[in-house]
């Protein structure tokens, strides 16, 4: 394994000797979809254990297969939950549906009183709703679902018409959360974040769509919450046309996971609750914005600036130019190594083998990242470099 290593670390110090050679060039502005630092930041480094050894590879690709990017996550929703009181529970809570075959949940908040199966009730305009099935948690529990105890969940009947629900349980004592979810409804709340990844301080576009049979409503209503994995959170406003541009904190902390947006949305009395999520990171380092390509040897010299400690990755997709004269994908090369503050180079070694016959210059580096190994981070993103001939 130390063979192994050193052979690997005086074969990334010879890359660099003979990058050296080689003119750098600045890499290509950077387009819509990009993802630059624009500051570093400092943080303590990495509390785990991680390797620190260097590592580089690369593998062929099909040039005539399709390279495509992840698109944003859409969530639908045909769901929303209420928080209400013992008070309201007992007075009778007002529930709007769309559709028939409507599933209705009510669980009991930390320290409220356990629901027995019986007691909730829920009429229609008309007297008691016909209910297909009710269960309890215990019942739900068997079947494999994890409730909380003392919940109680109601299935309308398919005769129960989309309209207006009363929800009342006389023994109700404490807070109760309400979960109103209609699986065969065509009235959607589609909410997407334009990315998938963000830096700390960026600002993030949130599409907010309320879908009524397949055409756009009309007088949204909706609003919104920033949540960080810490559990903070900042209120979102929605604009008329749909959208929330959301501002990200500086700070990002150091807790681990995911920031969900949360958007509450409301037409025509029919409301709808959908989460999404995008990854934050603190930008703790990134490209120069030059680079070193020695199409001889196949190497891409990467100057990295390190803001803080820890173990950084440079990907890249390399295209090459074949006898139709366009370009295409033929390999993919990663590398990785151990980076104190201050600058430093990652090197992407493609392979020459990986060219196809009749493919050659020039050459261009595409789908270009850096990402914080020690963080599990995106950095930088870049969709092009620039050519090389």
């Amino acid at each position: 394994m130390k063979l192994a290593i050193a052979a690997l670390t005086a074969s990334l110090t010879l890359a660099l000797a003979s990058q050296a050679a080689i003119a750098a060039q600045p890499m290509r502005a950077p387009v819509a979809g990009d993802q630059v630092p624009a500051r570093l930041v400092a943080v303590p480094a990495p509390s785990a254990t991680i390797e620190r050894a260097p590592v580089s590879f690369a593998w062929k690709l099909d040039p005539n297969a399709a390279l495509a990017a992840p698109q944003p996550y859409v969530a639908q929703s045909r769901e929303y939950w209420q928080t209400v009181d013992a008070a309201e529970l007992r007075q009778g809570v007002s529930v709007k549906t769309s559709a028939p075959g409507a599933l209705i949940r009510v669980s009991p908040a930390r320290g409220a009183r356990a629901l027995d199966q019986n007691a909730l009730r829920i009429n229609d305009a008309g007297g008691a709703a016909r209910i297909e099935r009710l269960a309890s948690a215990k019942q739900l529990a068997a079947a494999g679902m994890d409730v909380q105890d003392g919940s109680v969940i109601a299935k309308l009947a398919p005769e129960e018409v989309a309209g207006a629900y009363t929800l009342r349980a006389t023994q109700a004592e404490g807070r109760y959360l309400v979960h109103v979810f209609e699986p065969q409804s065509s009235d959607v709340l589609n909410t997407a974040i334009d990315r998938q990844h963000a830096l700390a301080g960026d600002t993030v576009r949130v599409n907010i769509g309320f879908d009524r049979a397949g055409k756009r409503a009309q007088a949204v209503q909706a609003g919104g919450l920033l949540v960080a994995p810490d559990g903070r959170s900042w209120p979102v406003a929605v604009g008329k046309d749909g959208t929330a541009r959301v501002k990200l904190p500086a700070n990002v902390g150091s807790t681990p996971g995911l920031w969900e947006v949360q958007v509450f949305a409301s037409a025509d009395g029919i409301q709808r609750d959908a989460r999404t999520a995008v990854a934050v990171a603190a930008p703790t380092a990134r490209f120069r914005g030059q680079f070193a390509f020695d199409a001889a040897t196949m190497r891409m010299a990467l100057p990295v600036q390190a803001g803080s400690v820890g173990r950084y990755e440079a990907r890249g997709t390399l295209y090459s130019t074949a006898s139709d004269g366009q370009m295409r994908p033929v390999s993919q090369a990663h590398s990785a190594a151990w980076m104190k503050r201050g600058n430093g180079t990652l090197v992407l070694q493609f392979d020459r083998s990986h060219l196809p016959a009749g493919y050659g210059a020039p050459f261009e580096v595409r789908e270009l990242s850096l990402n914080d190994q020690s963080r599990m981070a995106p950095l930088e993103s870049r969709s092009r470099t620039g050519i090389v001939r």
